[in-house]
């Protein structure tokens, strides 16, 4: 029987390579195969429309005309709005009250719920449960807890004697009511603060425990250093929720009820739906959209850098901070 050499049927080093190749072109493709559904719902839904606002921002357009070069007409206008200036002003406000606290209860609610008490998972469905409400739903549920004349708050308070408050109508209370509204949607945080707590080793605390250390030192030493990749994640997406927030301040300022619109509690958002769709002044609208976006960067970028100072991570454990 005839034998066939070794040579005969050992492929060379150039097929050996082009193979290789042709493989890797081919994982290649299957790779932007499987994520092409991410990238064209990005260029559609994200990227091509943000090119196309930050063009209409440089022009003049009302939707039934096509747009008119304007420059910077609209970028300079921007300064010269009262109203744009107060619902930011508002927008900042409720940011600025609205995240803190937030930020602090939700650690606080993970934290007892993180006891090991009896019925806790009950307690966290109760407490997570506001977060995946639908905003019109919850909106006009405080729209009507909050009013004057009806609503429940005001005959809570009646009950100790407190005169009837006008939340929603006074400009000294309604900034007030919407930081209290706010606080009905902290489950969402409090599950991620619940994850990063679960997540710390327990031999830091045993140690710490056999060093002497107190609870609240634990909590100091421990606790809040492991805890604060997950803070600053809360911080970051409550400032970019905070302000882009639109749909309940819509409902509890304008929508369904009030007929009339005023800067008295107005945000930012509002605003900008307002110049938009109601005045129909989208370039002026777009202008508006990318000034935020540049507001909001800027404060993104000002957490960013000071988070070094508070932020630590498990290498910074393991090397000592270097």
């Amino acid at each position: 029987m005839a034998t066939i050499s070794a040579t005969a049927v050992m492929p060379t080093r150039e097929e050996l390579v082009a193979a290789r190749k042709r493989r890797e072109r081919w994982r290649q493709i299957k790779g932007i195969l499987f994520t092409s559904p991410f990238w064209i719902g990005f260029l559609a839904f994200s990227a091509i429309p943000m090119v196309l606002s930050l063009y209409l921002s440089f022009t003049r357009y009302d939707v039934l005309t096509p747009p008119i070069w304007a420059g910077t007409r609209n970028y300079l206008k921007l300064f010269d709005d009262p109203s744009l200036l107060t619902s930011l002003k508002n927008t900042v406000v409720y940011a600025g009250l609205s995240v803190p606290l937030g930020v602090f209860l939700g650690l606080v609610l993970a934290i007892l719920l993180n006891q090991g008490a009896k019925g806790q998972s009950i307690w966290r469905s109760i407490y997570y449960l506001p977060s995946v409400t639908p905003v019109v739903a919850y909106a006009l549920l405080w729209k009507w807890m909050l009013s004057r004349d009806y609503g429940i708050i005001n005959a809570a308070l009646g009950l100790f004697g407190v005169q009837p408050i006008d939340w929603l109508g006074d400009e000294n209370w309604i900034l007030i009511a919407f930081v209290l509204s706010s606080l009905w949607t902290i489950g969402g945080g409090m599950i991620i603060n619940l994850a990063g707590l679960q997540s710390i080793p327990t031999e830091l605390y045993d140690a710490a425990k056999v060093d002497g250390a107190g609870r609240f030192q634990s909590f100091w030493k421990i606790t809040l250093p492991m805890m604060s990749p997950v803070l600053f994640y809360n911080v970051i997406m409550g400032i970019v929720g905070a302000m882009q927030s639109f749909s309940f301040f819509f409902v509890m300022t304008q929508g369904w009820g009030n007929t009339s619109y005023t800067d008295i509690g107005a945000v930012y958002m509002v605003h900008l739906y307002r110049m938009g769709f109601m005045k129909f002044q989208m370039g002026y609208a777009a202008a508006m959209a990318w000034l935020l976006f540049g507001i909001i960067l800027v404060l993104t970028l000002i957490v960013v850098r000071t988070s070094r100072r508070w932020v630590y991570y498990e290498s910074d454990w393991l090397t000592g901070g270097a």
